[in-house]
């Protein structure tokens, strides 16, 4: 049954939706309760996203070429760093701290000790998808807040399109980072084991959909969150998991690895496009922080970090309770 290339795509198009949709909703969930701590390092612009571009670029080639034990210390590392930067608003450092290392040794356990089986694969997977999920969602609320604007998340996506495209059919490292990964800690991907079969979407693909949801939602409000939402679910799940079907009938390969962005990218520039002529310019952060799309909790106990004295002052209290919404921002 898993071997029918039917069956592939239709379970590869389901896991694609549940990682690119739960990590996009997550990061507006994220988004809408909580800021980040910044550093003053000035507005997101276009630098910016040629930098991110060349530092994404970069990683695959490094991915294959650095040593297994190299590697495993670089994606620690880069884990690590991201969920203690991410999730320090809403949990105190001492379990903040304990959940991370239990959630980055459990993985390199379940790599270890526990791929002998379909069982084994299935639990790895999923101890990882978790992960991945958290992380993406992020570094993608520290991108949004650190004032990256929809322009900027179209015009990434749609470069991207053109370096998977050339990387997938031209290059081999695609295929070679890919076969790199399998059954190793810290895969960076979400993915799932069926028999023989591991079916996966990269860790790169859910930072763009999140990014793209996100930052619509923060430009726009709901219904531009919608309308990424949908383009997300046809563009960046749906069509690269199907694609191989419509391969498979002309020349009966198996084997193709479709480049999701190259599906995705096009579509988020149109997308975008069509959002900045129907509702113009795009909310700042600032804006977005004082409209009715955010929602603060309560003053959770959990993240107030007590000063000598045991309590904190008035002012900040109100200014957590406000989510600190002195926010550094020149008009991005």
């Amino acid at each position: 049954m898993y071997e029918n290339i039917v069956f592939q795509g239709i379970f590869e198009a389901f896991l694609a939706q549940a990682g690119a949709i739960g990590t996009s909703l997550f990061a507006v969930w994220f988004l809408r309760r909580y800021q980040l701590e910044r550093p003053a390092i000035g507005v997101f612009n276009r630098r910016d996203v040629i930098t991110l571009f060349g530092f994404l670029s970069v990683l695959p080639v490094l991915y294959v070429l650095m040593p297994r034990g190299v590697l495993t210390g670089f994606l620690v590392l880069t884990f690590v760093a991201a969920l203690a930067i991410g999730y320090r608003p809403m949990v105190r450092p001492g379990p903040l701290w304990i959940g991370i290392g239990l959630a980055i040794g459990l993985n390199i356990y379940l790599a270890r000790a526990s791929l002998g089986t379909v069982v084994g694969w299935q639990l790895y997977w999923a101890e990882t998808s978790i992960v991945v999920v958290l992380a993406a969602a992020a570094v993608a609320n520290l991108y949004v807040q650190g004032g990256m604007q929809l322009k900027h998340v179209a015009w990434f996506a749609a470069i991207l399109a053109i370096y998977d495209l050339f990387f997938t059919l031209v290059s081999p490292l695609t295929a070679a980072l890919a076969e790199s990964f399998i059954g190793y800690p810290l895969h960076p991907a979400v993915g799932w084991r069926l028999g023989i079969f591991n079916f996966t979407i990269g860790l790169g693909d859910l930072l763009v959909y999140a990014l793209f949801v996100s930052v619509s939602f923060k430009a726009y409000g709901r219904q531009a969150a919608r309308i990424a939402m949908v383009l997300v679910a046809v563009f960046g799940a749906i069509a690269p998991a199907l694609a191989p079907l419509f391969v498979d009938l002309l020349d009966s390969r198996t084997d193709i690895i479709v480049p999701a962005q190259t599906f995705f990218g096009p579509a988020a520039f149109v997308g975008y496009v069509w959002m900045r002529r129907r509702w113009g310019r795009e909310r700042t952060m600032q804006e977005f922080l004082a409209s009715s799309d955010v929602r603060r909790p309560s003053l959770p106990d959990a993240v107030l970090e007590v000063g000598d004295a045991g309590r904190l002052d008035d002012a900040d209290l109100l200014e957590r309770h406000a989510g600190a919404e002195v926010v550094q921002e020149a008009g991005a």
